[in-house]
């Protein structure tokens, strides 16, 4: 089978693009083979395996042939290979990411997959984990601090492609066009979010609740039984201990600020963040990093503040029933801020990509109709509501400048990156230690 550009491209991506790609590990996940190193960096057979049926799954692909399994597992090598050439490079220039900075990226990850599935608890049954114990799992979280690691070493020493003259496309369409695929259905949508906000008498009722947990613990409660009763922190399993020494800048400010003022064994007041109400312990000092304990209390939302969401969402549908400007009603009361500033629009996206709940809704409108509320999971912590705009319906299509400009544009950016990108990791190829194993030993 000969690989396209799409295809090679899509292999060559894998670890520096669209981080929402990445496999998330699920229970009975073990590392095994090593098939190559890069400087300290292992790559295992299991990490390939699993690429590769992420990549054949996204593409409906069930019955690849051992000469073309093995050419994309070789493809995928030579990306993790790549991948761990920057992750040693970062090693050497000394770049570090913090917890929140891992935090927020699996907040990211997660959403996506909300988005994929349609309900945390569709990802939870998928995975076989919770939301919270797959944000604290340690194989996702190194992952993902291996990935920002892989992020800030290209962007320093490859600043990003902003831009691409229209003549740039059209000599990439012309040396591309034959292998660039046909594009599944697709709609334009725009959308407005409302999320689901506790009152401020619950945010007050938790405060208390926090208030009433310390008060216990200085009367000699013990912390760790206390965090395990009742934090909502993933660490609560683990009676709060965060388990490893962070340095200042990992934590959300006034989190940081009390917990570095502590020493060994004290206990903070209670600290109000925008995660919630946290109790603070120090286990343990060492130089300018330490290590703690928390127990975090979360304001919740009832079902009275879900209703109330809703129902504001079906008076700002009416108003756009009515001939009212969606993309002024989503400035001015859409919650989503990746999308408020552009009217709500979500632009151009792939039936097959949505989750059925969501496609069964979109196949029933026509071009213009505004759906009823939906409920959505916003993030790992966050629920809502929205309201969807279909703005068009567009066929299966091959490519072309006229229809499909700005993906072009964006294939034409990646395609530069990408020799950019392979001319700078063939020079540093010879400055770090990589030990590649006969692939093809392995699938015998």
């Amino acid at each position: 089978m000969k690989l396209t550009l799409f295809y090679t491209l899509a292999v060559a991506l894998i670890a520096t693009s669209a981080f929402a790609q990445m496999p998330v590990p699920k229970d009975g996940d073990v590392l095994d083979a090593v098939v190559a190193v890069v400087g300290k960096h292992p790559i295992y057979k299991s990490s390939i395996d699993a690429q590769t049926e992420l990549f054949l799954m996204q593409r409906g692909v069930t019955n690849a042939g051992p000469d073309t399994l093995m050419a994309l597992r070789k493809q995928i090598l030579e990306s993790e290979i790549d991948q761990n050439i920057l992750l040693a490079k970062a090693d050497q220039d000394s770049v570090t990411v913090s917890e929140a900075e891992v935090d927020d990226e699996l907040d990211q990850l997660l959403k996506g997959y909300v988005s994929r599935f349609g309900s945390e608890q569709a990802v939870e049954r998928e995975f076989g984990k919770t939301i919270a114990e797959l944000k604290a799992s340690p194989d996702l979280r190194e992952r993902t601090r291996e990935n920002i690691l892989v992020q800030k070493e290209r962007q320093k020493v490859l600043p990003p492609v902003q831009s691409v003259s229209r003549q740039d496309v059209e000599t990439f369409y012309k040396l591309y066009k034959d292998s660039l695929p046909t594009l599944g259905d697709e709609v334009d949508l725009a959308t407005i979010v409302k999320l689901v906000k506790p009152l401020p008498n619950q945010k007050e009722r938790s405060h208390v609740l926090a208030e009433t947990i310390l008060d216990s613990l200085r009367h000699g409660a013990d912390f760790a039984a206390m965090a395990k009763r009742y934090s909502q922190d993933a660490s609560a399993s683990t009676g709060g201990d965060l388990g490893a020494y962070y340095a200042r800048g990992t934590f959300l400010p006034a989190f940081e600020e009390a917990a570095f003022q502590l020493k060994p064994g004290e206990i903070s007041n209670v600290v109000e963040t925008e995660q919630g109400f946290h109790i603070i312990k120090l286990l343990d000092r060492r130089g300018e990093e330490i290590r703690v304990a928390q127990i975090l209390i979360k304001p919740t939302a009832n079902a009275a503040d879900e209703a109330a969401v809703r129902d504001s969402l079906v008076a700002i549908r009416d108003s756009a029933m009515h001939g009212e400007d969606f993309a002024t009603l989503a400035k001015e009361h859409s919650d989503d801020d990746e999308t408020r500033s552009f009217g709500g629009e979500l632009g151009k996206i792939r039936l097959e990509d949505l989750a059925p709940e969501q496609r069964s809704v979109i196949d029933s409108l026509k071009e213009g109709d505004v759906s009823e509320p939906m409920h959505i999971g916003y993030s790992a912590n966050r629920t809502g509501y929205q309201i969807v705009k279909l703005i068009k319906k567009i066929p299966s299509h091959k490519l072309t400048i006229d229809e499909d400009y700005r993906e072009l544009e964006t294939a034409t950016i990646q395609w530069k990156q990408q020799q950019e990108l392979a001319d700078w990791l063939a020079r540093a190829r010879n400055s770090v230690y990589i030990d590649i194993r006969d692939l093809s030993a392995f699938y015998k």
